[in-house]
């Protein structure tokens, strides 16, 4: 009542209001239009007078001037004469309309036969006051104009007034109905929604009888479900004890657990059915309940869809093994295990020699596909009770919660090595991976926390020795584990300019002695480590990917100094070889890269020789292969290290560019040794290094031998027919400043 009353006084004086707003600004308008008038006439004034006024001086001077242009100033000199000065003051208003005069008389006489008025006149006056005129009445015109749009503003704002006033008023009268309707229907909906709801409601009074329960309780309760124990008996046998405390706990208010039910009168199995949420409240004190509200609600989807996504949490979705999140609560059973005594648990880290590579050369669809069958065939051997679980890229744990000791888990871990021993089928590839294997064993509970730690590092250990085998954890591997990570850090941390230095071995001829190359070598001053060998730090480098970085600080460094021993006029054929690891031959920019700093430093590329070990260039000749083939491209050349090391495989190597064969020192010494054993002469030749010298002939490639230290050795590679050797016999790693010396002498 009240909002109508309101807009029964708003709405009439808001029209009026409106209407008055509506006559202002109409006159307003007027008067804008008539003072634009007023002033428009007066800057006409302003332009006939001037008119006049210039013919005059015209004729005074003797000139002439246009008579029709006169006559029509003269002629706008009389028009509009009250409109133009309406702004003037009355003293104002009759001396403009003097001077106005005057000057329409004096150009009235110059439109005569050459009779002129002479009387002067003030035209600066006249200019002055039509000035005024004009600028007042643009005033007043820009006055009743704000006037209009004040009034259009009011009269805007009274339209929103009245159509606020009218809707709020419509909004109440709406809300006050609604509500009429709400109230009307509360009772009916709240009995239709309470007997339709999912939500079973049951009231248990203080005899546990069942005093109330809503329509929705039929199909789970059945027909005869009258005491607390009848609800009871639906739930399986290992929760009706539960169940029933639950029920009877009704100090706690609104309690809530879930247990699975099944429907009253079913004949399934009591240890099946649904999961329902299960909330009681405390409402004995209510007059119109007088008992315990048991809230019954179905859960079924959600228990087991937190079921599910609990299973996601802990499988790998790749392989579908257990996964790290998995692994706390499998060490915790294995503990548990070796806790009540007498058994010995193992743990198991594997892990894929040169994954990285594997994914890198023939693409990560490929290494997936890699880990799922590896990932299968360590499910299929796998025996009861033991768990293997990836934990991520390709590190998987296998644990044994019980075995007879270290010798038995050793077995176990064979068993792994040899299954992934066996090749794999990747598209239309056949490829052999290699695997290392950690393990740590304990009968102790006490010091299952540390096996993961010690595992890993037995796996580091197996690394270290070359891959492919397995390693039991020692007390002394830990020490070895501190020195890996100091010596990890250091590399991180390390200034490659002022810690890292290069030396360079010569490579000289068997038969002249001369030297026709030097292999630059890295070593390392490390501030807080000391002198480190390059044997300690470049696998680390390697497992770190800090070898990249420092390969091409290397490399750079090697092309500077050679083109400081060219302008130095040191021989020029010489050239320098330079080490290249196969995580370098990976990346797609390496050619290129180099093929850059050679030039930078002006560089010929025949001068430099790339050394990649025979390992590499046979493992991953995918993508390595192509590498070498840009950087022989470019003018580099390619000399395949460590040969007879590894594969010894000369077919093999076949497929892979090279210009330089260099035989490793461990082929070298077994050669001595067998040789040694049988009783040859140690300078003879031998028949093993006589095949490679003819092979490399056909392929057109020089030989090298490294590892050279005895005159009956170099005696021996001379008669074998090699052509060039390195070792401390004939040159030991030295500075630049000792090597240029001999360069010096050599090009002189």
């Amino acid at each position: 009542m009240g909002g109508k009353r309101i807009s029964s006084l708003v709405v009439p004086g808001a029209f009026a209001l409106f209407a008055v707003s509506m006559v202002f600004a109409i006159h307003s308008t007027i008067e804008a239009v008539e003072e634009d008038r007023a002033a428009t006439a007066a800057m006409e004034l302003r332009m006939a007078a001037t008119a006049v006024d210039h013919a005059d001086e015209v004729h005074r001077l003797g000139g002439s001037y246009s008579n029709d242009e006169l006559m029509m100033s003269v002629q706008m000199l009389g028009h509009h004469r009250a409109e133009a000065l309406h702004a003037l003051e009355p003293a104002e208003l009759a001396e403009a309309d003097l001077l106005l005069d005057e000057i329409a008389n004096h150009g009235t006489s110059l439109l005569g036969e050459g009779h002129v008025d002479e009387t002067d006149h003030d035209h600066n006056r006249l200019q002055e006051l039509l000035a005024t005129a004009t600028e007042r009445s643009s005033d007043d015109a820009i006055a009743a104009e704000r006037g209009a749009a004040l009034a259009l503003g009011l009269t805007s704002l009274v339209m929103v007034l009245v159509v606020w006033v009218v809707t709020r008023s419509r909004s109440r009268a709406l809300h006050a109905r609604e509500v009429a309707i709400a109230q009307h229907r509360a009772g009916q909906r709240f009995e239709v929604l309470l007997n339709d709801s999912p939500d079973i409601l049951v009231v248990i009074d203080s005899n546990d009888r069942v005093s109330y329960r809503s329509q929705s309780s039929a199909v789970l309760l059945g027909p005869t479900c009258e005491m607390l124990d009848d609800l009871v008996e639906l739930a399986p046998r290992r929760m009706q004890s539960a169940l029933r405390d639950h029920l009877h706990h009704a100090e706690v208010d609104r309690a809530s657990e879930v247990f699975q039910l099944r429907c009253g009168g079913s004949t399934e199995q009591a240890d099946t059915g649904g999961w329902f949420d299960i909330r009681i409240s405390d409402l004995a004190d209510d007059p119109l309940v007088a008992g315990r509200l048991v809230t019954i609600r179905e859960v079924t989807s959600e228990v087991e869809l937190r079921a599910e996504l609990e299973h996601q949490a802990t499988t790998d979705l790749l392989t579908g093994l257990p996964n790290r999140r998995a692994l706390a609560p499998e060490l915790d059973k294995a503990t548990a295990m070796v806790d009540q005594g007498g058994s010995t648990m193992a743990v198991m880290n594997l892990d894929i020699d040169g994954f990285k590579m594997i994914n890198d050369t023939l693409g990560h669809l490929a290494g997936d596909e890699l880990l799922v069958q590896v990932a299968a065939r360590l499910r299929n051997v796998t025996r009861e009770g033991e768990t293997i679980l990836r934990l991520g890229g390709d590190e998987f744990i296998l644990i044994v919660p019980s075995i007879s000791g270290s010798a038995a888990a050793e077995v176990t871990a064979t068993r792994l090595l040899n299954v992934l021993r066996e090749p794999f089928l990747l598209g239309e590839r056949v490829e052999h991976v290699r695997t290392s294997i950690g393990i740590a064993t304990t009968d102790d509970a006490d010091q299952v926390t540390h096996l993961m730690s010690r595992a890993d590092i037995a796996l580091y250990e197996a690394k270290k020795q070359g891959g492919d085998q397995v390693i039991m954890f020692e007390e002394g591997l830990e020490s070895t584990t501190m020195r890996r990570d100091q010596l990890a850090r250091a590399l991180r941390d390390a200034v490659y300019d002022d810690e890292f230095r290069l030396v360079y071995q010569p490579i000289v001829s068997t038969e002249t002695g001369a030297i026709s190359s030097l292999e630059a070598l890295l070593r390392w001053s490390s501030p807080p480590l000391g002198e480190v060998f390059p044997d300690e730090f470049i696998p680390i480098a390697e497992v770190t990917g800090e070898i990249c970085a420092l390969g091409m600080w290397v490399f750079d460094a090697v092309c500077a100094q050679l083109a400081e021993w060219v302008d130095a006029g040191m021989d020029p054929t010489i050239a320098l070889s330079v080490n290249v690891s196969p995580r370098q031959l990976v990346e797609e920019q390496v050619a290129s890269n180099m093929l850059d700093i050679a030039r930078h430093h002006h560089v010929d590329p025949t001068r430099i020789v790339i050394e990649i070990t025979e390992s590499a260039a046979l493992d991953y000749s995918g993508n390595v292969q192509r590498r070498i083939e840009q950087l022989r491209a470019v003018g580099f050349r390619i000399s395949i290290d460590d040969f007879g090391a590894g594969y010894s495989n000369l077919g093999r190597l076949l497929s892979v560019p090279f210009d330089i064969i260099k035989i490793d020192r461990s082929l070298l010494l077994m050669l001595s040794a067998m040789r040694a054993q049988a009783g040859g002469d140690p300078t003879g030749p031998c028949a093993i290094l006589e095949s490679i010298v003819t092979i490399a002939g056909i392929l057109g490639v020089p030989v090298v031998c490294e590892g050279v230290e005895t005159e009956d050795q170099l005696t021996s590679l001379r008669a074998s027919g090699i052509s060039h050797v390195q070792g401390y016999l004939t040159g030991r790693p030295s500075a630049p400043a000792v090597v240029a010396p001999m360069l010096q002498l050599q090009a002189d």
